[in-house]
């Protein structure tokens, strides 16, 4: 019995779309534009210029803003590794302040965590934080804003 040649190539073409599409459904980029907007309370500024994980905070790891940073450096991708971005916080008080750090409106499947939460800082103190964004096997894909981080 002999295949047609039309009937083989159709078939080929098929089967390389699905796999294609198969491997686009796990691999595909959730954001790479996607925004989060970090918000802090009264005298607690935060800088996230370069940087990381055994950055040691101080006055010279600045520039430090009270008014607010925005993260747009964030990739992930559908059932991938968690991305972690790094910050120094600084309690710009005389007193003492219990760190409380919570995420707001991130998408669905990615879950938001971080460290420096319930930490005391000194007044005049500075604290190493870590925003920590971890997609799952159902995270939706595309570019998405809205999402807040806050620091009180």
């Amino acid at each position: 019995m002999r295949i047609d040649r039309k009937l083989v190539v159709a078939l080929s073409a098929v089967i390389i779309a699905a796999v294609a599409i198969g491997y686009a459904a796990t691999s595909l980029t959730i954001t790479n534009s996607g925004v989060v907007n970090v918000g802090t309370g009264p005298n607690i500024l935060i800088s996230i210029s370069s940087i990381t994980s055994t950055t040691t905070c101080s006055s010279s790891t600045g520039p430090y803003t009270d008014t607010g940073v925005s993260i747009s450096s964030w990739s992930l991708v559908v059932s991938g590794s968690p991305q972690t971005i790094y910050a120094c916080v600084w309690n710009n008080s005389s007193t003492a302040k219990t760190l409380t750090i919570s995420g707001a409106s991130f998408p669905s499947g990615v879950a938001f965590s971080s460290t420096g939460g319930g930490v005391s800082v000194t007044g005049g103190g500075y604290q190493l934080v870590s925003f920590t964004l971890t997609p799952s096997s159902s995270a939706a894909t595309g570019t998405f804003s809205g999402a807040t981080i806050s620091i009180t």
